[in-house]
């Protein structure tokens, strides 16, 4: 979470982003805050729950450990993507729709983890049947996932085109700047 708020703050953008940067910050926040949840939090305090009860609990680890991931990976990705490039190249995820799409796409997917996760009520699983609902829970979760997943992909690219086709009618290139 640290990490991510640092990298939040300190990037430098030709195009200003503020709505993105504050939703950044807003996540990468939430992410510390699951981070001390879980410090603070032992298994023995819920076992007495009802799962309807642990479901905000897990929707905002859900939701912590997805965008997490998802920033990290996205990252990584145009990291990578710009080292494989010849020439100059957009990154992977620039825009702030695509930034928008992204935190969307990750927290709709974490709340749904985190809400199948406590609905399943996985977590009072003793040790034998820990595995089977383990998979139950991959189950229901793997589905919407790859939904999420390709919906995001799409939404991307997508965004990505008109991006693109929007500079050329307006008969410039993502060079001009650079001239």
């Amino acid at each position: 979470g640290c990490l991510i708020l640092w990298r939040v703050t300190s990037h430098q953008a030709l195009d200003p982003l503020p709505m993105p940067k504050l939703y950044l910050s807003t996540f990468a926040g939430l992410i510390i805050l699951s981070g001390l949840l879980c410090f603070l939090l032992d298994r023995k305090v819920f076992i007495g729950l009802r799962p309807w009860m642990k479901v905000p609990l897990y929707t905002i680890l859900g939701s912590a450990v997805s965008f997490a991931m998802t920033f990290a990976i996205v990252d990584v990705l145009n990291y990578i993507v710009g080292l494989c490039q010849v020439s100059v190249s957009k990154p992977i995820v620039e825009s702030s729709q695509q930034v928008l799409l992204v935190l969307g796409v990750s927290l709709a997917m974490g709340l749904a983890f985190g809400f199948t996760f406590g609905v399943l009520d996985v977590e009072d699983e003793d040790q034998l049947h820990l595995r089977m609902a383990l998979l139950r829970d991959e189950r229901y979760s793997e589905p919407v996932g790859a939904l999420l997943g390709a919906l995001a992909g799409f939404g991307l690219e997508f965004v990505r085109q008109k991006d693109d086709y929007s500079m050329l009618a307006a008969g410039k290139t993502e060079f001009d700047e650079d001239i």
